[in-house]
């Protein structure tokens, strides 16, 4: 082999070598630890639940707590008529949310913020969606509740609360428990 001939592969081993490099750098920083919960998209089937069962009125308010790409609050404004409001930390779920919303026509219905969800009033909600890990909503369950609006519902996508009782459960085709429905 010449001198270009080792040149080029060097040139290869490197570029490649720094591909890994970032893409492993992405997903450190995508599961760093100052984040409360992963992203992870909404499931089309528990959306469908949802749309079949919860009776949301036109013209409320709601919060999606760590909401990601905003898939739910996309498909709820379209199916509900409802204002939504999307608080999450993660970068990448907003810019890709954002992207989403211009491509699908939501960006005067969704409402969009970088912001600790902790940080939130939810005082001027009506209703508060979440679809956290159980370890995030045993976290959060006690300020839920100490900073919701009295008469507010809480719809619970997937997991359940620890210390509080549902007063509405729906379950999937299988049987399985999907849908958690709470009040204050």
């Amino acid at each position: 082999m010449n001198f270009f001939a080792y040149f080029l592969l060097l040139i290869i081993l490197i570029v490649f070598g720094l591909n890994i490099w970032l893409i492993s750098l992405f997903f450190v920083w995508l599961f760093r630890k100052d984040k409360a919960a992963p992203y992870v998209w909404s499931f089309r089937k528990e959306l469908l639940l949802m749309k079949e069962n919860l009776h949301l009125e036109k013209g409320k308010k709601l919060v999606d707590l760590g909401c990601g790409d905003g898939k739910a609050l996309r498909f709820f404004v379209k199916t509900f008529g409802i204002q939504w409001f999307w608080y999450d930390i993660n970068i990448f779920a907003i810019t890709l949310g954002k992207a989403f919303n211009r491509w699908f026509g939501f960006r005067k219905s969704v409402f969009l913020e970088k912001k600790n969800f902790m940080n939130v009033d939810l005082s001027t909600f009506d209703y508060i969606y979440v679809y956290l890990l159980p370890a995030q909503l045993a976290f959060i369950e006690d300020w839920v509740w100490n900073n919701m609006k009295k008469d507010a519902i809480i719809i619970a996508n997937s997991f359940q609360f620890k210390n509080h009782v549902p007063f509405e459960v729906t379950k999937d085709k299988k049987g399985k428990w999907c849908i958690f429905l709470y009040k204050k």
